[in-house]
């Protein structure tokens, strides 16, 4: 062992020698450094805000030489203007950049993201702590997270895993950043935070900035003020959702500028696509069908006939030949002669030459035809190219110009659109892009006769958005809307593929933006039909997009393509609303008011035979006033009631299948629990927090709120959200900041009515234990089950809550609510979340049946009865029976056990009593036949003493037969029956005995000798 330690040292010591000697031999050999080997540096500033000038050799040049003395340089806050740089080597001076660069002065831009700009730093963690996936083998890779260039922005993907973009930058005086972004997925948070040397963030200055999000396709500009000093900004992603599948969609920023800084020494080249002239603080943009290289100071033309570039190009490509895809078909607005002619345009901008062989030539236009008729409720005065809607108590086909309603009738309004020769009223359309020239138009649909279709030429990731803005409806009960569309893509494997998307969404006041429904891939022509609830105003949304960012930038993927992908849209009518107009006016039951019927009262349907009101059956709940017939009336869920046929609650009193009775009143009202704590390794910490509402009284509003203070401005995307149960993110004041408020955002609803509230706990089991709850003792839980219909891109069908109560009566107060101990965060799918709640609240009352009776000690002639309720429900003054003193019994005091086992040998001792008797009965019957016969024989007998009669004669006279003393006939009463024939034995019969008593005298001995 000593001689491995010395041969170690020996190695050790050789190499550090050779290094030594291999710097040293290095050092000679560089040449003494000239004067063209120096240049000039500023040092650090010194506390009378100065610095010096000095002289530094080029590194690994040349050593030696003789440097030029320091001399005293700009003050530490001095700045050039916009579009110039400081000559450090030369005069110290401000000149300006020259022709294909440019400068900020005081201040960096960074707009161009091929890749990472110098001075940034890119850092991806995953969460510590308790995590919220079922085991360690679906903890996440954050290596594939992070943010990615992405030429004209970059991009965060932070997925499960926190995403951080960090640049550190030091500022001579206090400026600001500002930066360009798009934030459109609340399923994760965007954060910026400041820190500077004096160890102050933006937590301590009030002014935390948590983005405002945005609508896809939008840019946001974001300016928070620095302070002087060295400042590090980080913009960090944390991506929420825990949905196994879940693409979150990405932040973008495109552009951040800094102002404060140091001095530019220098010009930055203008990058590929753009120019500048001297002394620009910006560079411009190339026009289409030009290209510029980096650095350029004007911009060349691409050959107009076979080539052609976007805006910013850097190069120019060859125009392919048109294909049928390269234009497409529209229908032209009425003249004044109601005419109209469908034609042909091409996809701006036209990328396609038509002098090439084989390629396809632009249709000419088709002759004119009579305009289709206008939309139901709407008529065309005088020719004229729109239609426009009937006045109040008019209605119309569509074909026919508008007519008063009959007496006793009033219109049904509703926005009805068949027909889409132009945009009709509250429609319009709209293309948003993640690009910067993704759309070439502000329009995104095409109007084209019997429908509305996508537009062609867009970025494939451009967002194509239809609008139709519902003014709000006539009643509480809110409006359907349904609609008709296609969906059409190309190259699409099957209906999961992420090419091509349509989204339907709903807006309103209340709950924000909502996603209804979700279609990929192909969908052939269907109807989709929606309940709005509420009187508020609304807007409905129809997006589509060719493909998702991943596709459109994370790929070696073309940017634009010109295929098939289309939506076409067919009709869409929405009911009740408060604008429109109607296409037939109904009869009133009750009268008219204003100018519609007088609806019925709450809970009551229009009988279409006798179009009188009637009432629905009790427990259900009607969506409109001015429904028919008594199918209209929907049944509430099992263990729900309804009093206003509104909505359908639970009053906290419950009776299961079994018949046992529950009261829930003492856990009605706000509830709240918080899910698992998370954190990044840089001490990020959030949590969720879940609250709810069981039951209650026709009173209570049952409904709970999530807030939202994580806002940027008055115009707040993300609203409160109310409901059944709700979920927010928190993320709690720093350690040692006890003046920080919380921060709460990201709310959502979990469950905005109770479906049903049921006992049947088998449905449950296999749920439970994957989710690791123990199955013990569940007969008796009580299930509520809320539900949400509004979708989102991880759950299209919406989320749904499960809310266990669990009986234990050892629990105290209104016990614990307890999360899946395998996913901590409430849910293992993202979609279903479930809570048990184990109370002794949640126990039926006792019953009689319930009660153990045990009998006291006999003292005195008297016992106590006692009655002990079971461990499994509650005892209530009502339910429980009182004891009571009863007089002792002959065996009271005995067990139970040898009580029955007296009532056993009781019973096997008469049932042997009365075999016995039958069976002396059936043997004396039969002894008195052989008597009988023998006194008979002896009676007749002609023999000598002791002999008998002969064999023939058998004791029987003559025409008897021996079967008339082998029946027995009852008719007189056994007792009687029996005494006589005791006394015919004893030879003492009364007159009528059929018995003869025969006398042995001695004469007769004598004569039969």
């Amino acid at each position: 062992m000593d001689i491995c330690k010395t041969l170690i040292h020996l190695v050790s010591a050789l190499f550090l020698c050779l290094l030594l000697n291999t710097q040293r031999s290095t050092a000679d050999d560089l040449p003494t450094c000239q004067p063209n080997d120096f240049h000039y540096e500023y040092t650090e500033c010194d506390s009378s805000d100065g610095r010096w000038r000095v002289s530094v050799p080029k590194p690994n040049v040349c050593v030696g030489g003789a440097p030029n003395p320091p001399v005293r340089g700009k003050s530490c806050d001095f700045q050039c203007r916009s579009g110039q740089f400081l000559d450090v080597q030369g005069d110290q001076d401000c000149h300006n950049c020259p022709a294909g660069t440019y400068s900020l002065g005081g201040g960096v831009r960074f707009n161009s993201w091929g890749t990472l700009p110098k001075g940034f730093e890119l850092k991806a963690e995953k969460f510590e702590g308790v995590s919220f996936f079922r085991s360690k083998q679906e903890d996440h890779n954050c290596s594939l997270a992070g943010w990615k260039p992405r030429g004209d922005f970059i991009a965060s993907y932070a997925d499960r895993c926190a995403a951080s973009l960090i640049y550190s930058a030091s500022l001579v005086k206090a400026g600001k950043v500002s930066f360009e972004y798009q934030y459109s997925d609340d399923s994760s948070v965007f954060h910026f935070v400041v820190d500077n040397n004096k160890c102050l963030s933006y937590g301590d200055t009030g002014t935390t900035k948590w983005p405002q999000g945005t609508q896809d396709g939008e840019w946001r500009t974001l300016t928070v003020d620095l302070k002087s000093g060295t400042n590090i900004m980080s913009w960090k992603v944390i991506g929420l959702s825990i949905h196994k599948d879940a693409q979150l969609k990405p932040v973008l920023i495109r552009k951040i500028e800094i102002e404060g800084v140091a001095y530019s020494s220098d010009c930055a080249k203008c990058p590929n696509g753009t120019f500048s002239e001297e002394g620009a603080p910006k560079c411009k943009q190339c026009p289409k069908n030009t290209f510029s290289l980096a650095g350029s100071k004007e911009c060349e033309i691409c050959d107009p006939d076979t080539e052609y570039s976007d805006e910013g190009s850097a190069m120019c490509i060859n125009r392919p030949a048109c294909k049928e895809t390269d234009f497409f078909e529209l229908s032209t607005a009425c003249d004044k002669d109601g005419k109209t002619q469908k034609m042909y345009k091409w996809v701006e901008p036209r990328l396609c030459r038509t002098d090439i062989e084989g390629s396809s030539q632009l249709p000419i236009a088709s002759k004119k035809e009579p305009c289709p008729p206008c939309n139901p409720g709407m008529q065309r005065l005088n020719n004229s190219q729109n239609c426009t809607f009937c006045h109040p108590n008019e209605y119309s086909d569509g074909t026919l110009p508008c007519q008063k309603c009959p007496v006793s009738t009033a219109p049904r309004n509703e926005i009805a659109y068949q027909w889409w020769n132009v945009l009709p009223p509250y429609v319009s359309t709209s293309c948003n892009s993640m690009h910067e020239r993704g759309c070439v138009t502000k329009s995104g649909w095409q109007p084209s006769g019997d429908h509305i279709h996508t537009d062609k030429g867009h970025s494939n990731d451009a967002f194509l958005t239809l609008i139709v803005k519902v003014p709000g409806f006539q009643t509480s009960e809110g409006g359907i809307v349904t609609f008709v569309f296609e969906m059409d893509c190309d190259d699409v494997k099957n209906e999961n593929d992420t090419k091509c998307a349509l989204f339907f969404t709903v807006e309103s006041s209340k709950v924000g933006i909502a996603i209804v429904k979700q279609w990929g891939g192909k969908a052939s022509k269907q109807k989709y039909i929606h309940h709005v609830k509420g009187s508020r105003a609304v807007t409905l949304t129809w997006t589509f997009q060719k493909s998702g960012w991943i596709d459109s930038y994370g790929k070696d993927k073309a940017l634009f393509s010109h295929g098939t992908e289309t939506v076409k849209i067919y009709s869409i009518n929405v009911t009740n609303t408060l604008g429109g107009a109607a296409s037939v006016c109904e009869p009133c039951p009750i009268g008219i008011q204003g100018d519609g019927c007088i609806p019925c009262d709450d809970g009551h349907y229009i009988d279409s035979n006798t179009s009188t009101c009637q009432p629905c059956p009790p427990n259900t709940i009607l969506t409109s006033n001015r429904a028919y017939d008594k199918e209209s009336c929907i049944p509430c869920g099992e263990g729900l009631v309804s009093l206003d046929h509104k909505r359908c609650y639970s009053n906290c009193a419950y009776r299961d299948s079994n018949g046992r009775k529950y009261d829930f009143s003492a856990l009605a009202g706000f509830h709240s629990v918080h899910g698992a704590n998370l954190f990044t390794s840089s001490g990020t910490h959030y949590f969720h927090v879940f609250n709810f509402t069981l039951c209650g009284d026709h009173d209570s509003d049952n409904t709970v709120q999530c807030v939202n203070n994580i806002t940027v401005g008055k115009d707040r995307r993300e609203q409160d959200v109310t409901s059944s149960v709700c979920r927010a993110t928190i993320i709690p004041p720093r350690v040692g900041h006890m003046g920080e408020r919380p921060l709460s955002g990201q709310p959502n609803s979990l469950g905005d009515i109770l479906a049903n509230v049921t006992s049947n706990h088998s449905a449950l089991i296999d749920k439970m234990t994957e989710e690791g709850f123990s199955v013990d003792d569940t007969e008796m839980c009580v299930n509520f089950l809320f539900t949400s219909d509004t979708g989102t891109s991880s759950c299209p069908h919406g989320r749904s809550t499960t809310i266990t109560l669990h009986c234990d009566v050892t629990t105290t107060g209104n016990g614990s609510i307890e999360l899946p101990p395998k996913c901590p965060d409430g849910t293992c799918d993202g979609c279903n979340f479930h809570l048990l709640w184990r109370t002794r609240e949640a126990c039926p009352f006792c019953s009689d049946d319930d009660y153990e009776v045990v009998k006291g000690e006999c003292v005195n002639g008297k016992q106590i009865i006692h009655y002990y309720p079971p461990k499994h429900c509650l005892v209530t003054s009502n339910s429980q029976p009182e004891q009571k003193t009863v007089k002792c019994s002959l065996l009271s005091g005995l067990p139970k056990e040898f009580l029955i086992a007296i009532v056993c040998g009781i019973a096997v001792i008469v049932f042997g009593a009365t075999i016995l008797i039958f069976t002396l009965c059936y043997c004396w019957n039969r002894n008195r036949k052989l008597e009988y016969k023998y006194m008979k024989l002896v009676a007749n007998s002609t023999t000598k003493d002791g002999e008998l009669p002969a064999a023939e004669t058998c004791g029987m006279d003559e025409g008897e037969e021996e079967d008339q003393f082998d029946a027995v006939h009852f008719k007189e009463s056994k007792g009687k029956k029996f005494l006589k024939k005791l006394k015919a034995m004893a030879g003492k019969g009364d007159d009528d005995n059929p018995f003869e008593s025969i006398q042995l005298t001695e004469k007769s001995s004598s004569s039969s000798v």
